[in-house]
């Protein structure tokens, strides 16, 4: 996942520009065989259900389109509730460049994401599932993973969807336990810093490179961009003291401000 690094606002991502003036200042990547994720949150139907028009992190908006073979899928609503498209939702839509939907997830609003503090980092998974879940219904809902465990507006909605598997809409603890294994905040936890780089450096030089990082940093394409940024001497590698500095913009959540888009 990532943080993974646990607020709205959210984040557009775009390989193309898009025929609107809202997003002339999309970020683009290329080779997404112009396709685009647009994250954000739904503002408002129009009468006849079509457009939505979607609330993006600068404010503006984009309005798109679904017809009948947009695949639509709810996360985290329970299943004997109506599913259907509400203003305050979240939405991660893939569409094309003529802003229509090919897929679009529909999820529960979070509200400003909160932590446990220090605390959490010595919870056991009962521990905080027992922390987290404010209305004692015995499970987690969309809202309170995404509270306390794990904000990301790309990355959240499938990261829930896949640990529901009972798909009722919420995680019962063996569910919540599976999903909470994938938090980098988490498992960083579960070891001192000093472990982590003992356990990381293989070849005893006392320093990591990009490829013994990785078994800490498990961002995948973000890799490179992360150990640059922990590696603040700019020498390559990773001193013991870097990376016990990178290790606690995760946990401690030392680095939160910049993660509001992720």
């Amino acid at each position: 996942m990532k943080s993974e690094h646990l607020i709205p606002p959210f984040v557009l991502l775009i390989s193309f520009s898009l025929a609107f003036p809202t997003v002339a200042h999309a970020q683009r990547q290329k080779n997404r065989d112009h396709n685009s994720v647009v994250v954000g949150t739904l503002h408002s139907i129009d009468p006849t259900g079509n457009p939505l028009e979607i609330r993006l992190s600068d404010n503006s908006s984009i309005k798109l389109q679904m017809d009948q073979k947009t695949k639509v899928v709810y996360v985290g609503l329970p299943a004997n509730v109506t599913k259907q498209p509400k203003v305050g939702f979240g939405v991660k839509a893939t569409c094309d460049q003529h802003g229509l939907m090919k897929s679009v997830s529909f999820t529960p609003p979070i509200g400003q994401p909160s932590s446990l503090g220090e605390a959490r980092l010595t919870m056991t998974e009962h521990e905080l599932f027992d922390a987290i879940d404010k209305d004692a219904s015995e499970s987690i809902s969309y809202a309170e993973f995404g509270k306390y465990i794990y904000y990301s507006p790309k990355h959240g909605p499938d990261t829930f969807r896949k640990a529901d598997q009972n798909s009722n809409g919420s995680l019962d603890e063996g569910e919540f336990t599976q999903a909470l294994s994938k938090v980098s905040w988490w498992n960083l936890s579960r070891k001192t810093p000093t472990e982590w780089f003992k356990q990381a450096d293989k070849n005893k030089d006392a320093k990591l490179n990009i490829d013994e990082f990785s078994s800490i940093c498990t961002s995948g394409n973000h890799l490179e961009n992360i150990f640059k940024r922990a590696d603040q001497d700019h020498s390559g590698t990773l001193t013991q003291r870097e990376t016990t500095t990178y290790i606690r913009s995760v946990t401690h959540d030392e680095k939160k401000s910049r993660k509001k888009s992720e």
